[in-house]
């Protein structure tokens, strides 16, 4: 007997909800497993591999595909790796053959060596840009460094590829706050803090899993002693003397008891949200020397990738909208302001350095103005 249409067939959309943001997601998988996508616009758009996991065949195809076929990079690599200055926008370098993957790895900064630039690197400017602008957001979104080998996406037309639009790219990124879900929650006794509670979030978005933990009996509807704090499982779990993250996150965890109650916001942002793969990456790099922006740079990444539009939205959900933020970092208190909750406090938290940690405590003050007291 037939019925009436169903809300996914009214809507053209399938089973499993809109097909844009399955798109998003897919690529983002495709990437991870080295595989070629296509991002479209109105023009064509451009057929796009990440370099971290495109392997030799991949390569030769794409190669193969147009003499146009392109190396891009973040400006943010191309200044630290001396391929062009001035620059604020991605660079694109023209690619001959044969060229191999390890020398696209070595300009990309993430394999071992030098390798000298091709002499046809230009600026990518406009819709260009926006398309490419928008895969290095997948690449990051895999955790993976954001280099892509690619040409325009009228070079090769292959039923193989998976083909993501760029007006998907940017609803997806803009509905990412809607998407944080409270999945389970229990108490649980910490050292220092017995009368806490853990609350999961999934982020239906971005795939992580941020938690909530719930010290003592906080008044909600009050000045709510709040720690964001970026997951490190290097600091946190392992007592990496680099930096002070484990330190930290005890500290706060003291201090939130001892005023009666509060939240710590444990986010899953790892590396200041480069994966833990690119922060081992960026740990060789500093053992040369170069700081801890510096490395990032080397690798494409801005100073600091994390976001804290989800832990906004987290303390949103769980009724909490004035804080008083422990933090040493003026950026956070930026950003919970712009996203709707009130900093009426700011409590510091600080840590003794060490001998393997100086260095990187100090960086954090001079470039990225956090506070010393």
């Amino acid at each position: 007997m037939r019925g009436e249409p169903s809300d996914s067939a009214a809507s053209g959309a399938g089973i499993n909800g809109e097909t844009p943001a399955l798109a998003v997601d897919r690529a983002i998988g495709e990437l991870r497993r080295g595989r070629a996508i296509a991002v479209a616009d109105a023009a064509g758009g451009l057929i796009v591999a990440a370099i971290e996991t495109t392997g030799s065949r991949l390569l030769t195809r794409l190669l193969g595909a147009s003499p146009a076929t392109s190396l891009f990079l973040t400006a943010e690599r191309a200044r630290a790796g001396g391929i062009a200055t001035d620059v604020a926008g991605p660079v694109a370098l023209r690619l001959g053959q044969p060229v191999g993957i390890d020398t696209l790895k070595a300009l990309a900064g993430i394999a071992a060596g030098g390798a000298t630039p091709p002499t046809a690197v230009r600026r990518v400017s406009g819709d260009e840009a926006a398309l490419v602008l928008a895969a290095f957001g997948l690449a990051k979104a895999a955790r993976l460094i954001p280099a892509l080998v690619g040409c325009r996406a009228d070079a090769l037309a292959d039923s193989t590829l998976l083909t993501v639009s760029l007006d998907a790219i940017l609803e997806h990124a803009a509905g990412a706050t809607t998407g944080i879900q409270l999945v389970s929650e229990a108490r649980v006794p910490l050292a220092g803090a017995e009368s806490s509670r853990v609350a999961l979030f999934r982020d239906e978005f971005g795939g992580g899993e941020h938690v909530a933990v719930v010290i003592g009996e906080p008044d909600l509807a009050g000045s709510v002693p709040v720690r964001l704090h970026s997951a490190c499982l290097t600091g946190d779990l392992l007592g990496s003397l680099r930096c002070d993250c484990g330190e930290q996150l005890r500290t706060a965890v003291e201090q939130i008891a001892g005023m009666g109650g509060g939240i710590l916001l444990y986010l899953d942002q790892e590396g200041r949200s480069i994966g833990l793969a690119n922060k081992l990456r960026a740990y060789a790099i500093q053992d040369t020397g170069v700081d801890t922006f510096d490395a990032d740079h080397r690798l494409g990444f801005s100073s600091d990738e994390r976001s804290y539009d989800l832990a906004a939205a987290m303390l949103q959900q769980m009724g909490v909208t004035r804080v008083r933020l422990l933090t040493n970092n003026p950026a956070k208190i930026d950003a919970l302001r712009e996203h709707g909750i009130d900093v009426v406090d700011r409590l510091p938290l600080q840590t003794p350095p060490n001998v393997h940690n100086a260095a990187y405590l100090r960086s954090k003050r001079e470039r990225a103005g956090h506070l010393g007291d």
